[in-house]
């Protein structure tokens, strides 16, 4: 399902759609019922059973394994509503058919807590980019320190500052209150990952909501079951490596990219024989570091920039996972081996944004080419919801049409001499010269290089004559330009959650689905609006 309008129309992708998540999800778990392969001698099915009830136990829920379980994810910043209603929409899906939701805090990625917000400067509308907590080279989100009381207060008083220019009560109410659990999620959070998830929590509780709840990656890579397959991926990090690297190309030859970077790099062996694995390790000091294996003895040597990390037996297994839970080793997949090994042993459907959508069907072919089994389907859902500005778009042909007026005015200045009112007889000479120049010039056998020369002195001269009818047409150019700027800083879909009301990601998703936030009809009875 896709439901998309343009200028400024709230608008919804959905793929598939939610009315046929709960059969997709039950089709991917019977398939996976019949799975044959094992990770580390364990079969398939019962490592997802474990991981199931693990994670589920981490999330708070009682250890249901049968219940469907949808799951989704993201970075925990001030993102914009396309990225929240994801945590919706599987919350929604939870209540419908009694089953469980998860969103997965990815916060092993480098980020930042930051905002792009709307304000007016004159009677223009811009957006800036508000820090509270900039990003860090090699430190990932669930490292980087959390700001002190004074830098949320700083922050707060720029955003207030700022919307305070739009004339938009509303907004800055809906900022007030998400501020407000800010600084009481900042009194106690240990790191910005911490913060970017309670402070959206406390705002989405400040409007009578309660979602999924949020379990991070972090917590994730240090169960057992995770610990497993990232054995698996070491021990097979050579052939794992090609399959990892066909799936890259096949994508790139698909897309036609040409980029080595796009949609990822190839990992690559070192000179040493070490093989890059799709993972992170976290040092002591909380950096993250490429990591690589190589087979050393009996042992496979996990090391990265810094050196030796870890030595595991080479045979792999439980054996290895203690070995590497002794060790304190902090491992976290980037983004193909967390999403297989959520879409494999933890979700019956996850679910992606659009850009993870079309980024994995890098692990779709991976997971077929090395499982050997048809991968799981996944959905897709964003949004693109817009703030009430009050600017409208400006017509690209408006744009067009007073640039080509100007560029008239130099080289075909005689079309526009109409607007200079009444004419004096050396304009209109000045004008008949021009047509008879222009004759002149398509005879054949014309001399043209000086007919040419004689004409750009005749449109110097009119150009002189019609300089207020070219300051008029610059200057509505400039009025044009201006407010096309302001309608696109009106018209991002990329301002944070924190400016949109619950109740209208819940309305964009029910409307279509015919389905109600509490799993009920939709009747438009829970607002969610002051």
């Amino acid at each position: 399902m896709t439901v998309q309008v343009s200028g400024g129309t709230p608008s919804l992708i959905c793929d598939p759609p939610l009315s046929e998540w709960a059969a997709v999800a039950a089709e991917n778990r019977a398939a996976a019922d019949r799975w044959s392969f094992d990770i580390e001698g364990v079969p398939a099915h019962d490592l997802r059973a474990r991981a199931r009830r693990r994670l589920l136990e981490l999330a708070g829920f009682e250890p249901d394994v049968e219940r469907p379980l949808f799951v989704s994810g993201h970075q925990p910043v001030f993102y914009h509503p396309g990225i929240w209603i994801k945590a919706f929409a599987v919350t929604g899906q939870a209540r419908c058919h009694r089953a469980h939701a998860l969103n997965l805090t990815v916060d092993q990625d480098a980020g930042e807590l930051a905002a792009e917000l709307p304000v007016r400067l004159g009677q223009e509308l811009r957006y800036v980019k508000e820090y509270l907590v900039r990003g860090q080279a090699g430190r990932p989100l669930e490292t980087l320190p959390a700001p002190g009381q004074e830098q949320v207060e700083e922050f707060a008083a720029r955003v207030e500052e700022r919307l305070g220019t739009l004339d938009w009560p509303e907004g800055l109410e809906y900022w007030r209150r998400f501020a407000a659990g800010l600084r009481k999620a900042a009194k106690e959070a240990a790191s910005a990952a911490d913060l970017g998830v309670a402070s959206r929590r406390a705002y989405e509780r400040a409007w009578g909501e309660e979602l999924c709840p949020d379990l991070a990656i972090s917590q994730v890579s240090r169960t057992p079951e995770f610990l497993l397959f990232f054995v698996h991926w070491v021990r097979n990090a050579p052939a794992l490596r090609e399959a990892f690297n066909r799936a890259l190309a096949g994508f790139r030859s698909v897309h036609r990219v040409r980029s080595l970077a796009v949609p990822f790099p190839d990992l690559l062996e070192r000179p040493d024989g070490a093989i890059e694995l799709p993972f992170w390790a976290i040092t002591p000091a909380g950096i993250r570091r490429k990591l690589y294996v190589k087979r050393v003895g009996g042992d496979l040597e996990l090391s990265h920039l810094e050196g030796t990390v870890a030595r595991i037996p080479a045979a792999g297994g439980e054996e290895a996972v203690e070995a590497l839970l002794e060790a304190g080793v902090q491992v976290r997949p980037k983004a193909v081996p967390l999403t297989v090994f959520h879409r494999l042993f933890v979700a019956d459907l996850f679910v992606h944004g659009t850009g993870g959508g079309r980024y994995d069907q890098v692990t779709d072919a991976l997971i077929a080419d090395w499982f050997g089994i048809a991968p799981p389907r996944f959905a897709v859902v964003s949004a693109s919801l817009y703030l009430p500005l009050g600017e409208r778009p400006v017509p690209a042909s408006a744009l067009r049409a007073q640039r080509r007026k100007l560029r008239d005015l130099v080289f075909n200045p005689q079309r526009f001499a109409w607007e200079a009112g009444e004419l004096d007889d050396g304009t209109i000479a000045l004008i008949r010269r021009k047509e008879d120049l222009i004759s002149a010039i398509n005879q054949p056998g014309a001399p043209k290089r000086q007919l040419t020369r004689e004409i750009e002195a005749v449109n110097a001269e009119l150009s002189r004559v019609l300089g207020p009818v070219a300051e008029r047409a610059r200057q509505e150019l400039a009025r044009l330009e201006a407010r096309a700027r302001s309608a696109a800083a009106a018209l991002r879909r990329t301002y944070p959650f924190f400016l949109y009301a619950p109740a209208r990601l819940w309305e964009l998703l029910c409307a279509p689905a015919g389905v109600g936030p509490e799993g009920g009809e939709a009747d438009g009875s829970r607002s969610g609006r002051p």
